[in-house]
């Protein structure tokens, strides 16, 4: 190991007090760009995908077009290829935490100004940009979106409207983090009883509850409390309720806390024959049958050796 290789660990070792601060420091400042229009640098854009491209032993593209929204990138590039593209190559804002890790330990000297070139140009390149679509013939830059809204824990979310807004008029719609149909924020109390229940994805379903509120759901399905169960461990809340019809039979679940420490609230569908919710839990884990869940509802998690 060389003198400067040791240096380094020792610096790794033990941050001071003035380093750690700047751990937080840094980190706000990446989540605040994100959230921030800007618009494309043509130094920036050129000087990371000469790097990026070179990356692949390929050379940069002398045709860069600029687009205004991801499906305006995507629709230029299933034109360029001839085939329908539906992929982003990710390489943009999404890569900030990563690039923020090592900018960090740049500006602290653990990572030297050539060791850290590459990095500097990708932050440079996703201060002003949003994502790419890098083809052998031409790099498909997509600008910042117009205004992007976020919750308290930095999640993309808007209760009123789009999360997202590009400069073509494009809109994307989140509810704390998921992706969601217009009509979920808009006018969730539109769903019928059938399309909520042929909801599958259970981060819709539960976007869906919290908008729309867990009383209208209640309403909706007309359901009724049959057992509540409170795990003695977690302290976590199951209820099993039943519906109108008798088609279906729906556990209601507790979130563990989450780092922002909410505790939300899911809802997703059991079996018809389940009678406790401490079984439906069990049934919803296991491939036992509602009887079996019933003779023995305690679950027990694996624990890796």
């Amino acid at each position: 190991m060389t003198e400067k290789t040791t240096e380094k660990t020792k610096m790794l070792d033990a941050l001071l007090p003035k380093q750690e601060v700047l751990v937080d420091e840094v980190a706000e400042e990446y989540i605040r760009n994100i959230t921030q229009a800007s618009l494309p640098n043509g130094v920036a854009i050129e000087c990371w995908l000469d790097c990026v491209y070179a990356l692949y032993d390929r050379k940069r593209p002398n045709r860069i077009e600029i687009v205004e929204s991801p499906q305006a990138g995507l629709a230029l590039a299933s034109e360029l290829t001839g085939t329908t593209e539906s992929w982003l190559d990710n390489c943009g804002v999404g890569d900030s935490g990563w690039v923020a890790f090592y900018d960090y330990f740049h500006r602290i000297g653990v990572l030297s100004d050539e060791e850290s070139a590459d990095v500097i140009a990708f932050r440079d390149f996703i201060r002003v940009v949003w994502d790419t679509i890098l083809l052998d013939e031409c790099a498909i830059i997509i600008q910042r979106p117009v205004s992007l809204r976020v919750d308290d824990a930095g999640n993309l979310h808007a209760p009123d409207g789009p999360c997202i807004e590009w400069a073509d008029g494009e809109k994307d719609f989140a509810w704390h983090g998921t992706w969601v149909p217009e009509k979920i924020v808009l006018n969730p109390r539109s769903y019928t009883r059938e399309e909520y229940l042929a909801i599958t994805n259970t981060e819709e379903r539960r976007a869906l509850s919290e908008s729309g509120g867990w009383t209208w759901v209640s309403d909706l399905l007309g359901t009724t409390s049959l057992d509540i169960w409170v795990d003695p461990v977690t302290q976590l809340r199951y209820e099993l309720l039943g519906i109108s019809g008798g088609v279906d039979k729906l556990l209601v679940k507790q979130s563990p806390p989450l780092k922002d420490r909410s505790q939300p609230r899911y809802i997703e569908p059991v079996h018809v024959d389940l009678k406790t919710a401490q079984a439906a839990r069990k049934w919803q884990a296991t491939t036992l049958t509602p009887a079996e869940c019933e003779r023995d509802p305690e679950l027990v998690y694996g624990v890796e050796a």
